[in-house]
């Protein structure tokens, strides 16, 4: 739950008060009058205050001390915002240092009007919408964890304590069987909607009864993310599962390749957080500030071509063309569930290569070699825009370390 006040002293009452009204207007045009606590000049009107995983503060005069840590003390993570009059922003760093020393997280802003205050506070309830959701989440792994991840594993119950999220493990032959009954797929649009097929359809219709086969298994087991040991399927099927996985991140149901679940983890944090697809490659190129993320499944987020696999040339592989100038975030939670690395980048130009996996982009990002340097496992998820705010909070939220690269 989020909420929002206004701090005054009584002194300031007539400012905080139009103060007030300001926020609470902003909030209602947005439909978010309801988180509204309204104006605060005595401790024990935040008291009252209860269920409260980040609470945001406009902080409207000096003498608020008091109020703000009063604040602080009942909430998960506190927003404080401060503006440079009537002695704002004095009180803010004040009641901000105490809070710190305690061990509360805080973060400072400043207050830009009503308007602006309402759209953090739409972002901070994306945040803890999704957070409450990977709480509650299922997430499927079907067919274990492919044998080279050596480090990319995590225990279950560290995921049902740190995260809240349930690991399900399905046997591979559950999908198996599930895939030999599929009939041949109604929908095909995905031909007609890449800009080039490389492949014969029959294997697109291959892996579209394997998508089918996925989503009965994610609604039999009523999974909210799932993550194959997809190269299995290559040897026991001659498919593989690349264009599934586009499809359910392109839709926003988070499915990692080879079995990865702490990449798993990773995507369904963002896709839940932030409502946008997420895209998980290898770091294939790591040259000073620049990384070059590449895999054969993205999400169709822009134009694609339909190739084949790139490690067995068989079956469809999916070369996606991420747009050239395009912010992205690029981040990877540890296999400890401890800390995670969130980085900010842009697209930059790149020669297509045949030596590596189908979809390849280069961003220009700071701090990109301490992918190597300080190596925490391969595979990054990847999306489009700037989230880094709202994954910080989201790491926050669920008692992580958060570390930029920078």
């Amino acid at each position: 739950m989020v909420k929002v006040v206004v701090a005054s002293s009584k002194l300031g009452l007539e400012f905080g008060s139009r103060l007030s009204r300001d926020v609470e207007q902003g909030l209602a045009s947005r439909g978010l009058g309801g988180l509204f606590a309204g104006l605060v000049t005595e401790t024990e009107h935040v008291s009252r205050l209860t269920d409260c995983d980040v609470g945001v503060v406009v902080v409207a005069t000096g003498g608020t001390e008091e109020l703000i840590v009063a604040l602080g003390e009942r909430c998960q993570l506190t927003y404080v915002l401060y503006h440079y009059a009537y002695n704002s922003l004095p009180a803010t760093l004040e009641a901000a240092a105490l809070l710190r020393m305690r061990g509360r997280r805080v973060r400072l802003g400043e207050y830009r009007g009503p308007e602006d205050a309402a759209g953090l506070v739409e972002r901070i309830v994306r945040v803890v919408e999704g957070v409450q959701t990977l709480r509650g989440c299922r997430l499927g792994v079907i067919g274990g964890a492919s044998p080279w991840l050596v480090y990319s594993r995590v225990d279950p119950e560290v995921v049902k304590k740190k995260l809240g999220s349930e690991v399900v493990y399905i046997p591979m032959e559950e999908l198996l069987k599930e895939f030999d009954a599929s009939p041949p797929p109604l929908r095909e649009s995905v031909l007609r909607e890449a800009r080039e097929v490389l492949v014969d359809s029959v294997e697109v219709e291959k892996a579209l009864r394997l998508y089918s086969a996925l989503e009965s298994l994610a609604k039999r087991h009523g999974l909210c993310g799932l993550t194959v040991k997809c190269f299995d399927l290559i040897t026991l099927r001659r498919v593989t599962a690349c264009l599934p996985m586009a499809l359910f991140n392109t839709r926003l149901f988070p499915a990692a390749c080879e079995g990865d679940v702490p990449l798993l983890l990773s995507m369904a944090l963002g896709e839940l957080v932030t409502r946008q697809p997420v895209f998980m490659g290898n770091p294939a190129v790591v040259r000073r500030d620049e990384v070059l993320i590449a895999h054969c499944t993205a999400p169709l987020v822009s134009s694609f071509r339909l190739m084949t696999h790139f490690e067995s040339g068989l079956g469809v592989g999916v070369s996606v063309d991420y747009p050239v100038g395009a912010g992205v975030t690029v981040y990877r939670l540890t296999p400890d569930l401890e800390t995670l690395r969130v980085g900010v980048g842009r697209v930059k130009q790149w020669s297509w290569r045949g030596d590596m996996c189908r979809t390849q982009v280069l961003v220009e990002m700071k701090g990109a070699e301490r992918i190597v340097r300080e190596s925490i496992g391969n595979h990054y998820a990847l999306v489009l825009g700037d989230w880094s705010n709202e994954l910080s909070l989201a790491g926050e939220l669920l008692g992580l370390r958060v570390e930029e690269l920078e």
